[in-house]
């Protein structure tokens, strides 16, 4: 597995999948996505909501009743359910996780498949057509795609699907470079010098 990927938690694709099940059989799936979606980003943002729920000096009781309040008849019941048993099992730093969780889940569904494409600059609309196209046709799904800049690329970019990631950046080609330099006693004298 490739550095910076974060692997779900084995847990939360339990619970997501647990979510989905009702959701689909209650016709409501997208719903429940959008609201995993507003409460993980919420949490995320903010460092006081995150510090509550996971605080161990206040009790579980207070925590769902503080969520209960806040979130009572804005979001469904089977989402506030979910909560009150992370709450109750101590698993609700697994939010985030269980939100990716069930979207993934409801992509490979719909065969869908996500992709983060990111470059040193940012893509032509020619060029990133192409790719996700070329995306498209070898894995033979719908490719969603999201764009990201990172000048510490230098050049070139790479494309993460899932676990799997394609790294054809130049940093990446000049670091293997530098290591097959360093096996060789000339390479290693060259690289010491530096």
């Amino acid at each position: 597995m490739a550095a910076g990927i974060k692997q779900r938690h084995p847990v939360a694709q339990a619970y997501a999948s647990a979510l989905l099940d009702v959701g689909i059989e209650k016709k409501e799936a997208d719903l429940y996505r959008d609201q995993l979606e507003a409460i993980s980003t919420t949490v995320e943002e903010d460092t006081q909501i995150q510090i509550f729920l996971e605080s161990p000096k206040i009790r579980r009781s207070d925590k769902k009743a503080a969520i209960e309040k806040a979130l009572s008849g804005q979001v469904s019941e089977p989402v506030l359910n979910l909560l009150r048993i992370l709450i109750d099992r101590g698993r609700q730093g697994l939010i985030d996780d269980i939100t990716h969780a069930y979207k993934d889940r409801m992509d490979a569904m719909a065969g869908r498949v996500n992709a983060t494409i990111t470059s040193a600059t940012s893509l032509s609309s020619a060029i990133r057509e192409a790719l996700v196209g070329a995306i498209t046709k070898k894995l033979n799904r719908e490719v969603v795609s999201t764009e990201r800049v990172d000048p510490d690329l230098l050049a070139g970019l790479t494309v993460q699907i899932g676990d799997l990631v394609v790294d054809g950046s130049l940093r990446t080609q000049l670091e293997k470079i530098r290591q097959e330099l360093s096996l060789t006693r000339f390479g290693k004298d060259l690289i010491d010098e530096n």
